[in-house]
């Protein structure tokens, strides 16, 4: 069982999590933090175990109870007009937090939601936005990382892996979720601020950036390769397309594919 009072404890964050709706099983996170009447922001609803977990493009989202973190956060921004971004910078601390813990893996993100460790998923985001009328009321960024969990199902062996898994090591979920909050409000605070380093920081990052790609839209394949540029500084993908001009996508529906 996640450890309450541990955690609080060692939580080194300003705002970010002190508020914790803890939940030992829940359908989804993210479906409990859209429907509390009012948040404080910053607030971490954290779960044991999610019957319902969501994922991207209407996926489930399957982890078991009690060996790793699902989670949500709570952001109150006063416009919500670069959340593709936002689910990135999230991701990107994400991995940062993960090196430290991981030497010998190589991580990666891949557009626009997954943290990859040696081609494997270990993480996965959902950001979703609710509004009052034409106001931004709440962002809620949903986050599953595998941690402690040893074995999946069929569909998933072979392309999930944990951080026990590549480490051996059982690692503590309570100071592992402290570095993620310390790493997310950082970073939060950054894209408040429209810092044009956490772009260049992330570009890097992505999976394909650099190379020529080929994109996916809706499911259906874009004719032709276009060179990945990563994404500029609302968050929207960028590319190169074969007569040197270059492309942006806003729509998030949009997937790389790398030979």
């Amino acid at each position: 069982m996640f450890n309450k009072k541990l955690f609080q404890q060692n939580l080194k964050t300003n705002w970010l999590g002190r508020e914790l709706i803890f939940l030992e099983e829940v359908g989804s996170t993210n479906t409990y933090a859209k429907n509390l009447e009012k948040v404080v922001p910053g607030t971490l609803v954290l779960a044991e175990g999610q019957s319902a977990g969501k994922g991207q493009h209407k996926k489930i989202w399957s982890a078991e109870t009690g060996k790793n973190l699902t989670f949500s956060l709570i952001f109150t921004p006063k416009q919500a007009d670069r959340i593709t971004l936002l689910t990135l910078v999230c991701a990107s601390a994400i991995e940062d937090v993960i090196c430290k813990y991981l030497n010998d893996c190589s991580i990666n993100l891949k557009w626009p939601n997954d943290v990859m460790c040696d081609g494997k998923k270990i993480a996965g985001l959902l950001t979703e936005v609710i509004y009052n009328g034409n106001k931004v009321e709440r962002v809620i960024v949903g986050i599953g990382l595998n941690v402690n969990q040893e074995a999946f199902t069929n569909d998933l062996n072979g392309v999930a892996t944990t951080m026990k898994l590549i480490s051996g090591q059982e690692e503590s979920r309570e100071q592992l979720l402290c570095d993620l909050l310390t790493r997310f409000e950082y970073n939060y605070q950054r894209w408040t601020n429209s810092s044009i380093d956490l772009v260049k920081e992330i570009n890097p990052k992505l999976q394909g950036y650099g190379d020529w790609v080929t994109l996916e839209v809706d499911g259906n394949p874009e004719p032709g390769k276009k060179k990945f540029l990563g994404m500029n500084e609302l968050g929207a993908l960028q590319v190169l397309n074969k007569e040197l001009g270059v492309d942006t996508f806003s729509y998030e529906q949009i997937r790389i594919l790398i030979d």
